[in-house]
């Protein structure tokens, strides 16, 4: 009888370190590649109310208008080829004051993380709008010992699942001394994140983890500042959203508003309708190239948690399907990249509505085929249409009236523009150039526009040489002097070093067959 125990133990123990073995040789990479195209559970389980109120479940996750989850949810939006779902959490109304959450709240989110895994799907789950709206993480160090008690609940709750169920440490972590991004703080939180969970046993070992961006916002994440904490087993990925141009993705259809930055620098920012010019595409690679340089060639993958367009506030819809068309193809076309849809689901609350939830269909059908060919992999790889070259040209101003250029920090040497020049008389014209320094801080030069030119009504073309100059993130020419009589045809910019572009009209041609 002891030798039968003895030998089921044994036997047991070679399963589990079997399982174990094959569950730590899966890297992030491979994980990554394995979760495909994601979805939010949208403006639920990460309800909350202003105040600390407590609520029960039901009352949460309804706050925004959408219904309880069910399994049926989560089996029909699988039928579009989706792979991963994203279980945004807020978990302050359930917290009491020795930091222990409500056994009846973890047990409804683990039902429905059940749901996702046994649908044969992967599963991200984390901490939301606690850091946010002035609620207890956004107390950063301060709050520190409640993070990791709330941490080393959830690990220890789901600790025997396997790699398809995914911890991200939180959301949109909005940290800031004198107006400046506060790594220190959002750095020594994600290093306790790691550290807690990698401590609290089970599969948490092998676990993949996604640890939050600065901000999730792509400039202040890949500033030097930022920190990748220590990971005994190397198995970490990055959080990210991607909402640009913010002013198509997410700024409403109202007037153009105004914002003053740390320098005292007034920005305007002005909504946008439409999106899919060159230029567009353009400054969606420069991005990615960003991102893949920053973090995938460095051996980190990139999960996109959040992507989307606002949906109730006039944006033109086709530029709606061609964009989440594009980036999704982008990210899934992207080794060590994915990216889930942002959806708040309802028309109750204005939002990025995509997937009704009660009726299981899509409000735009023509979005949800797309995302089945992403899915199915039947679709228009974009990094097939990437060339090299060391110079971008806009033909096109951006809503202000003002021709811009995406150079993020890549060292350029020379400015080429053309104008049209329509004049009677000798007058004063001239043109401006902007850009930013490392810092943010922006300043500007003026160029003469009396230079080259032989007599008036003409095209006139300028070469400014910069090579002595630390600009980054974007060129601007505006017309200084004498507006009425210029007409700027393009603007171009010439890189120290070769960058991707894209072959835009060949990419739009191989869409449409």
């Amino acid at each position: 009888m002891k030798l039968t125990i003895i030998l089921i133990s044994i036997t047991i123990s070679s399963i589990i370190f079997t399982y174990l073995s094959e569950f730590s040789k899966m890297s992030a990479f491979q994980i990554v590649k394995e979760m495909g195209i994601g979805w939010n559970v949208g403006n639920t389980f990460e309800s909350f109310l202003q105040n600390d109120q407590k609520l029960t479940p039901n009352e949460q996750l309804t706050l925004w208008g959408n219904p309880v989850p069910t399994k049926e949810m989560i089996i029909s939006i699988k039928k579009y080829k989706f792979k991963t779902i994203r279980i945004p959490i807020t978990w302050k109304h359930f917290i009491n004051d020795k930091n222990k959450v409500n056994s009846e709240w973890m047990s409804k989110i683990r039902e429905v993380v059940d749901w996702v895994i046994n649908n044969d799907m992967y599963c991200i789950i984390n901490v939301y709008h606690d850091g946010t709206s002035d609620n207890w993480l956004t107390k950063g160090i301060n709050a520190k010992d409640k993070f990791i008690d709330l941490w080393s609940q959830i690990a220890d709750e789901f600790k025997n699942y396997d790699e398809h169920l995914i911890f991200e440490s939180m959301n949109q972590p909005k940290y800031e001394i004198d107006y400046k991004y506060d790594y220190k703080t959002l750095n020594v939180l994600t290093q306790a994140f790691v550290d807690t969970v990698r401590n609290s046993g089970g599969n948490n070992i092998y676990r993949l983890l996604i640890i939050s961006g600065a901000n999730k916002e792509i400039d202040l994440t890949c500033f030097s500042d930022y920190k990748i904490p220590i990971d005994p087993v190397n198995k970490l990925a990055i959080s990210l959203n991607y909402y640009l141009p913010s002013q198509f993705c997410a700024e409403p259809d109202d007037e153009p508003w105004t914002w003053y930055d740390e320098y005292k620098i007034i920005h305007e920012i002005t909504p946008i309708t439409t999106w899919g010019t060159e230029e567009d595409y353009n400054d969606m690679i420069s991005n990615l190239e960003t991102i893949k340089e920053n973090f995938i060639d460095k051996g980190i993958p990139v999960v996109f948690t959040e992507v989307g367009v606002l949906t109730e506030q006039k944006k033109d819809k086709e530029s709606i399907r061609e964009f989440l068309n594009a980036f999704f193809s982008f990210a899934t076309n992207l080794d060590g990249a994915m990216a889930c849809l942002w959806d708040t689901s309802n028309k109750i609350i204005p939002g990025m509505n995509y997937y009704d939830k009660v009726n299981g269909k899509w409000f735009d059908e023509k979005i949800g085929d797309n995302f089945k060919k992403i899915g199915k992999g039947k679709y228009i790889k974009p990094l097939e249409y990437l060339f090299l070259t060391n110079s971008l040209t806009v033909r096109h101003p951006n809503p202000d009236g003002i021709f811009s250029i995406s150079i993020k920090r890549l060292k350029i040497t020379k400015i080429i523009f053309n104008a049209k020049i329509t004049a009677n008389n000798l007058w004063e014209f001239g043109f401006g150039i902007s850009s930013s320094d490392k810092y943010g801080a922006w300043n500007g030069q003026s160029v003469n526009g009396y230079e080259g030119v032989k007599e008036y009504d003409g095209s006139y073309t300028y070469a400014i040489d910069v090579k002595d100059k630390d600009y980054n993130n974007d060129i601007q020419i505006q017309k200084w002097w004498g507006e009425e009589f210029i007409t700027i045809n393009y603007l171009s910019v010439e890189f120290e070093e070769s960058h991707y572009a894209f072959n835009y009209e060949e990419y739009k041609k191989a869409l449409l067959n």
